[in-house]
């Protein structure tokens, strides 16, 4: 929490409900409140803020709390509050916040509060936090399977491990509550002392009704969306998970929902995640809102919500076979959406009629269904149509969908859209996606379609013309995507027209020989794709593409090849060969080459000009010395040159290079100074076999991976130095061939497992954490395993055990003997003197592990007693803060995502602590310029902690969530 400055800051603790933020509040409220004057935990701000004297009573709670006042009584509450601690430092939690106008009314604002002062807020609503500046969040992490395995198993058993006519249950509770501590708490609690049958009774339950107390506490956020909000929330759980974020933004802007801002509040209120583009959704907030719209939440019984979706198979058969959404009067008649997906080898055939009176159906997914009869009386509104494994060869000429908005028709038996020329326009469709349609032979009248925006035609492979009237597009698309298209030979004049167009995909039309030279003509164009075509040249107005940021031509194996007849006779022949020309583009960010047969003269010349460039791709290719010089290329970041099998050397390296791929240069013998890359972070050098130097490399403190496998000319010596360095820096993880573990290592064992007593440290010291080594071979040889690799930590004097996935790749298994090492940081593990340790190492079956080693490391500590703290932070200059955190980053930090609660009970105390950076460390300054010390904040002494024993909040309780 940055004890040592005088600043008043606010912590936010942001998640969904139930995830821990409540408890995570309390741990570090009883870890910390002594250091402050006075102190305050706001429990349940929330709920309070809402009763009728509310705000009254959060008023009083704060004021006697920190002026230790049992009965806090003033004139005027709201100047008391504004006014009473500007001079104190004070540590106050409020929990559970819904937005800032709670806050204000309760009269807490930052001015209330004296120097130094640290406010805690836990919140569903990220916006909240994002008014009030919050620049440190935290974001609790769903429970993996062992932590939740270990939860479920104290709520239920009141023991670490179920008993044995149990053991199938836990996990399967597990796999239902997703992670979430609170559904573990409260499931387990109920289950305590259950049956076996009263166990699967529950969990049979469960699958059709979720418990009313989890329910009742996800909900709340529901709750305080707006009617909008709510739509598309009910919308994505019932229809949209999982799905492209783009794609759906584009159905419910088509439903008139403001997708912009209502995405935008489901996720800061933590109902919705968004992963790689793509939305996703708790499975019990999805359980939620299908519970809402089948009418069995008991808060939305009569709201107009109930069955206003249908998804579940069954139901849906149920309607339209029998009919049920042709009566008016039926509560079916109210379905907005309605989605059946049948089996590819069971397709099931329904009647058009019975959607004949859905009305308001917006939203339609059809997967493998045949309808029959007239399309006269099909719903007319509808928006979103997925249809996917259409039967017809073309679209029914009375099936009207003037405002439908986004039609998906992948897989389709479509030979052409329409057969004769529809009665209407579709001017609302802004989606087209036809992809797989492999009998698809031409695409549709783009005249019928003036506004559309994407189109996609994918793996149509007997599509072979574009039409013409795609110019009227010029004011509305997009996106193009052809890729996968075989018979496509040539595209025609009228696409270069399309001023607006942004992303042209043609990779894999392996019958595209050229692009016109009218390609500068697509003036919005960013990204541009035509990998493994058949093209010899990019025109030379590519030059006039001021905003492309992606050129992908991978696998384009005949680049640059222009033919000139010596004579009249054809068959005698020379291939005139001249390099790429990238001349122009400015704001290339990415530029794939790979497979392209370049040779040392093919190599793009003005290669190095690009300085705007990312990421390079030259994996592949032919040329020997590679001459481009890319120190000159101040962006770069990621460059691949795997499988470049005659590459002998390289002029330079970029200075901000990050990444370096260069694994099976089989005769490359030396890399540039590595020292020259400041901020190279991974190095993958494996299969090198004629490699012998890599200068400067021992030197690097910031890379976190290095893959030297089968580099067996680097002299061991300097393998060595590279490990030792990387031991002491606290790096992520190395690999390089070998027999043995280095002499130098303190702990060894010939097996896949080492026992060792954590030993006393040196005065002024601290376990900062631990490096592992071992040596492993296998009978594969050069082949990837499938296993993750993870090592297992048994702390036989605490009882505790952990499984950690190292920071290092996948195991590349060869029958030559490697090492491979790993660091893991002890905040992970809160090792402490004494302790008896196991810690075992596992890479699968198919890999033997030789021998382990293990180091521990430690750091230098300066203790600063609690009241020399403010006269050393004056001292402190913000900019060396600054600086000496990035350093002890460098340092300390592993990757991230090794990062995780222990096992026991889940989410113990000093992990929760450990985990959450801003609450785990105070921030000191040695003299005289001295590095960053992490103060050992747990170790404060007994007469302290007795003193707060009576004074601490109990940590964990289902309702704390």
């Amino acid at each position: 929490m940055c004890f040592g400055l005088d600043d008043v800051q606010i912590i936010g603790i942001w998640g969904m409900a139930g995830i821990g933020k409540t408890t995570l509040a309390k741990a570090a409220f009883n870890e910390f409140s002594h250091r402050f004057e006075g102190r305050s935990f706001l429990e349940n701000f929330r709920d309070y803020f809402k009763r009728p004297d509310g705000k009254l009573h959060l008023q009083k709670k704060l004021l006697s709390d920190i002026l230790r006042k049992d009965e806090a009584a003033f004139n005027n509450m709201d100047h008391a509050v504004k006014q009473r601690f500007r001079n104190k430092r004070v540590l106050v939690v409020i929990d559970d916040v819904e937005d800032i106008v709670q806050l204000h009314s309760v009269g807490i604002y930052l001015s209330c509060f004296g120097p130094g002062s640290r406010i805690i807020i836990t919140t569903k609503n990220k916006h909240l936090l994002e008014q009030l500046d919050v620049e440190n969040i935290y974001s609790p992490k769903e429970l993996n399977a062992d932590e939740a395995l270990d939860l479920v198993s104290w709520h239920a058993f009141r023991s670490s491990e179920p008993p044995e006519e149990f053991l199938q249950f836990p996990k399967r509770l597990v796999e239902y509550c997703g992670g979430l501590p609170l559904a573990m708490e409260v499931l387990g609690a109920f289950l305590y002392k259950r049956s076996v049958s009263e166990w699967k009774s529950t969990l049979k339950a469960l699958k059709r009704i979720p418990d009313d107390n989890i329910q009742a506490k996800l909900q709340i956020s529901f709750d305080a969306l707006n009617a909008l909000q709510k739509d598309i929330f009910l919308d994505i759980s019932c229809f949209f998970i999982g799905m492209d974020k783009d794609y759906v933004d584009c159905i419910l802007d088509g439903c008139e929902l403001e997708p912009v801002a209502g995405l935008k509040v489901l996720k800061e209120r933590c109902l919705i995640t968004i992963h790689d583009n793509r939305l996703m959704m708790h499975n019990l907030l999805r359980d939620m809102g299908r519970y809402i719209v089948q009418g069995t939440s008991k808060k939305h019984v009569k709201n107009r919500e109930k069955w206003s979706r249908l998804w579940d198979r069954v139901h849906v058969i149920d309607v339209l076979e029998n009919y049920s959404g042709t009566d008016a009067n039926h509560p079916n008649h109210a379905i907005e959406g309605l989605s059946l997906k049948a089996e590819v080898t069971a397709v099931e055939n329904l009647e058009v009629k019975a959607f004949s009176n859905l009305r308001r159906l917006r939203l339609l997914q059809l997967s493998h269904v045949v309808l029959n009869g007239s399309y006269e009386n099909f719903p007319k509104g509808l928006r979103w149509l997925c249809w996917l494994g259409f039967p017809e060869e073309s679209f029914p000429i009375n099936l009207h969908l003037r405002s439908l908005v986004v039609m998906n028709m992948q897989n389709s038996n479509l030979k052409r859209l329409w057969d004769q020329k529809p009665h209407e326009s579709l001017k609302e469709l802004k989606y087209l996606d036809l992809s797989h349609s492999i009998q698809l032979t031409e695409t549709p009248d783009f005249s019928y379609l003036p506004n559309l925006e994407k189109l996609f035609l994918i793996n149509c492979q007997r599509l072979a013309k574009v039409h013409e009237s795609i110019k009227v597009l010029q004011g509305s698309l997009i996106l193009l995507n052809l890729s996968g298209c075989i018979k496509l030979g040539e595209l025609p004049l009228e696409l270069y027209t399309l001023k607006l167009l942004e992303t042209l995909i043609l990779s894999g039309c392996s019958q595209l020989e050229r692009l016109d030279d009218a390609l500068g003509e697509l003036e919005s164009l960013t990204i541009l794709k035509a990998d493994y075509t058949a093209i010899t040249q990019i025109p030379s107005s590519s030059d006039q593409l001021k905003k492309l940021k992606e050129l992908s031509l991978h696998g384009c194996k005949e680049l640059r090849k222009d033919r000139q007849y010596t004579n009249s006779d054809e068959t005698s022949q020379v291939a005139r060969l001249s390099p790429l020309s990238l001349n122009g583009l400015i704001r290339l960010r990415t530029l794939h080459l790979g497979f392209c047969n370049l040779s040392d003269e093919l190599v793009p010349a003005n290669l190095g000009s690009l300085s705007s460039l990312e990421e390079l791709d030259l994996q592949g290719n032919n040329f020997r010395n590679l001459q481009t010089d890319f120190a000159g290329l101040p962006s770069l970041q990621i460059l691949k040159l795997d499988n470049c099998s005659e590459l002998r050397s390289m002029f330079s390296l970029p200075k901000k290079l990050r990444s370096l791929y260069a694994r099976n240069c089989t005769v490359l013998e030396r890399t540039p100074d590595l020292l020259e890359c400041s901020v190279l972070q991974s190095l993958h050098l494996t299969n090198c076999y004629n490699l012998v130097e890599t200068p400067g490399l021992e030197e690097l403190k910031t890379v976190g991976v290095i893959h030297m496998e089968m580099c067996n000319r680097i002299p061991y010596s300097h393998r060595e130095r590279i490990m030792q360095g990387w031991a002491v820096g606290a790096n992520g993880g190395v690999f390089v061939p070998g027999s043995s573990i280095p002499e130098w290592v303190n702990f060894k064992n010939g097996t896949r497992s080492i026992s060792f007593t954590v030993p006393e440290p040196t005065l002024n010291s601290v376990l900062v954490g631990f490096t592992v080594w071992t040596t492993y071979v296998s009978q594969q040889d050069d082949v990837m395993s499938a296993y993750i690799p993870k090592i297992t930590l048994k702390n036989q004097t605490k009882g505790d055990v952990w499984s950690r996935n190292p920071a290092t790749d996948l195991i590349r298994m060869y029958r030559e003997k490697h090492i491979w090492q790993g660091h893991f940081s002890n905040e992970d593990f809160v090792l402490e003197t004494e302790d008896e340790v196991e810690v075992s190492v596992d890479f699968g079956d198919k890999v033997t592990i030789l021998e382990t080693g293990l180091t521990l490391a430690y750091r230098e500590v300066i203790e600063v007693p609690n009241v020399q703290l403010t006269e050393i932070d004056d001292e402190v200059d913000d900019e060396l803060v600054t600086e000496i955190d990035d350093e002890v980053d460098d340092e300390l930090v592993t990757d991230e995502s090794q990062r995780r609660p222990p096992r026991k009970m889940g989410m113990g105390l000093k992990t929760l602590l450990g985990a959450f950076g801003l609450l785990a460390f105070i921030v000191v300054l040695g003299k005289h310029g001295r590095p960053l010390r992490r103060h050992n904040h747990l170790r404060r002494n007994k007469v302290e902690k007795d003193k707060e024993k009576n004074a601490t909040l109990p940590i964990f309780s289902f309702l704390d969530y």
